[in-house]
């Protein structure tokens, strides 16, 4: 009996996909929150100590969210896209499929500006499979997702050494 049970526990491990934050939902970083849309699934596709990078796919495609703070400040090229009252969006000139959320309020994290990072290659530079982020003005569709500084009411949480949590 106590066999059977583990090799049924056993089958139920190996059956169970990876841990994900599930459609729809609110998934927080160490210093933001993206709002997932329907059919999207986000998944930890590296951290280190100062942030996360997250792989979000979904039926649009796939893209990447970075939260590292500090990122460098616009330059030669770069292009605003969208200004709130808390944050600006600028694509990078020559990488189109890259853009930094910047914050407007004083916020400093570890002693650098707080920044997000949104693309449609991973942070190599290597094109994703099927990327959401082209480029143009439908990467707005996921941009406008991203809520800098904020990390309350979440549905999902990374956490640092376990990934995405309830």
């Amino acid at each position: 009996m106590r066999r059977y049970l583990s090799a049924a526990l056993a089958t139920l491990i190996l059956a169970s996909p990876p841990a994900h934050a599930a459609t729809g939902q609110k998934v927080c970083t160490r210093h933001s929150t993206i709002m997932l849309e329907p059919g999207e699934k986000a998944e930890v596709n590296g951290a280190g100590s100062s942030g996360v990078e997250l792989l979000i796919s979904g039926p649009a495609g796939q893209w990447i969210f970075a939260d590292y703070n500090g990122l460098s400040a616009p330059g030669a090229g770069d292009v605003e896209v969208a200004s709130t009252k808390t944050q600006t969006v600028v694509r990078r000139g020559q990488l189109p499929q890259i853009y930094v959320v910047y914050s407007k309020a004083s916020r400093m994290i570890e002693g650098k500006q707080l920044t997000a990072f949104i693309s449609g290659l991973y942070l190599d530079r290597r094109p994703l499979a099927k990327p959401r982020i082209i480029g143009n003005d439908a990467d707005k569709a996921v941009w406008d997702r991203v809520q800098l500084g904020q990390t309350a009411s979440c549905d999902q949480r990374w956490v640092p050494g376990q990934g995405l949590v309830k």
